[in-house]
């Protein structure tokens, strides 16, 4: 364990150097590199930028252009299609999940304050994407005021020094403090018996711990089979966007620039300036069988082959992801069955079912260092399981197929108003009970008003 941490002292004293600032390598540079630590985390800082929407940083550049020349250049266009796909892709923390935590009552108690005390719902919608997106993401358990609290750290913020003999076991993970220009001034290095701080490539603070492990718990795309890192979604899906980009701002230049009529002045008379706009004309003086006149010439410009190879671009992009198109979809067609939408749809779930696997070990694993957290900071012992229950994804159903879906839960038992009513509206409840008691008003005021019931009675 002492070579693991003197070796990430090491590497982050290297990254953390003034000299160790690198310039943001270009497309073709980035995705020609060979496997090393830098080369990831370029090419997860370049998804995360993507992402971000600072896409016109990575905007390919045309034959011959100079980066002056592109800086000037007009009319740059981008589409977030990262986002989109990204959000689209991540399903699992979409609604709220349901946890139920077993096994020692005290730590249990204890656990499930520190989920409530920090965001966990949204903090795990991130992560989910950032796992989608980068392949690997992290929560670090800290303890702060008193209570253990979550920080999500994204896989360009992060160096792991795995187990040689356990590869998805962290011998020492090396954590960098957010900047926006690309270098490192702050690192921290843990392992499970020590910790480091190293700015400017000097050992600021060095000092040990109890925890037992490091205190980061890794998320991952898929289930990991060579080494600690796995590939995500945004190395193909950043580079096709960047370059669909390119395509949108040559669009947008071929029709600012030749997509309108040019006027054509055959021999104006050369005496007079040529003034051109609304109750203006122009004089002619010529003789004999002299042209003369005022043509207007529209250029050849591709622009319908340019939007047709736009939207066959945007159609395989979304085929290489796995993304059905009735999933972007904001309305179904009228023809459109939920049978045809499920089997459209087939790719988005399996995908679901094998992420549910390795998010449920992670959450086991996020319980257990928070336990260790708590262990060294308060002295609680005992263990806890936990169970996740993940909301079945929605798909898009025509109103009447809802209704009747909703229906025959109702009839089967397997559903009450209420949960119908928080399902609909969230956020007009505290909760499930707040949603109950609000049912129960409505439908005594009805009864009072003489209306009938109209559903099944249910156990209140």
């Amino acid at each position: 364990m002492s070579d693991a941490y003197t070796h990430a002292l090491s590497v982050a004293i290297d990254h953390t150097s003034p000299a160790a600032f690198k310039r943001v390598p270009p497309l073709g540079e980035l995705y020609a590199a060979p496997e090393s630590d830098d080369a990831r985390l370029a090419l997860a800082r370049f998804c995360h930028d993507m992402y971000e929407g600072n896409q016109l940083r990575h905007m390919p550049r045309l034959s011959g252009e100079s980066s002056l020349e592109f800086s000037r250049r007009p009319h740059k266009c981008f589409l977030n299609i990262t986002r989109v796909v990204i959000d689209v892709l991540s399903q699992l923390y979409r609604r709220p999940v349901s946890r139920r935590l077993m096994g020692d009552d005290a730590a249990a108690k204890v656990i499930a304050r520190a989920f409530a005390n920090n965001p966990t719902a949204q903090l795990m919608l991130s992560v989910d994407r950032m796992a989608r997106l980068q392949g690997v993401c992290a929560l670090r358990v800290s303890y702060q005021d008193g209570q253990a609290r979550f920080w999500p750290w994204p896989a360009h913020r992060l160096i792991v020094l795995p187990d040689p003999a356990l590869p998805l076991t962290p011998q020492a993970v090396i954590a960098f403090a957010a900047s926006e220009n690309g270098q490192t001034p702050l690192a921290h290095v843990w392992t499970p018996q020590k910790v480091a701080t190293v700015a400017q490539g000097r050992v600021i603070s060095e000092a040990e711990h109890g925890l037992g492990r490091v205190p980061f718990v890794f998320f991952h795309d898929r289930l990991p089979t060579d080494g600690f890192w796995v590939e995500g979604r945004g190395r193909s899906l950043c580079h096709a966007n960047a370059e669909f980009n390119a395509k949108l701002s040559e669009l947008a230049y071929t029709i600012a620039m030749q997509g309108f009529g040019v006027m054509e002045i055959v021999n104006p008379d050369p005496t007079r300036n040529i003034e051109i706009g609304p109750g203006r004309a122009i004089a002619f003086n010529v003789s004999g069988n002299t042209p003369y006149g005022v043509d207007f010439k529209s250029p050849h410009a591709p622009i319908a082959e340019l939007i047709t190879d736009l939207e066959f671009y945007l159609r395989t992009l979304l085929k290489t992801q796995r993304v059905p198109e009735s999933v972007l979809s904001v309305n179904v067609g009228q023809n459109a069955s939920g049978v045809s939408i499920v089997a459209a749809q087939s790719p988005v779930l399996e995908d679901r079912v094998e992420r549910m696997a390795l998010f449920r070990q992670a959450e086991q694993d996020l319980v257990n260092c928070t336990l260790a957290v708590l262990h060294e900071h308060e002295g609680m012992r005992g263990d806890v399981q936990v169970a996740l229950d993940f909301p079945e994804p929605q798909l898009e159903q025509s109103l009447t197929e809802r209704m009747a879906v909703d229906a025959w839960k109702l009839q089967q038992g397997l559903i009450t108003p209420w949960e119908i009513m928080l399902r609909d509206d969230p956020d007009a409840f505290t909760d499930i009970e707040d949603a109950k008691r609000h049912w129960l008003a409505k439908r005594a005021e009805m009864r009072e008003a003489g209306f009938p019931p109209a559903i099944p009675s249910q156990t209140a």
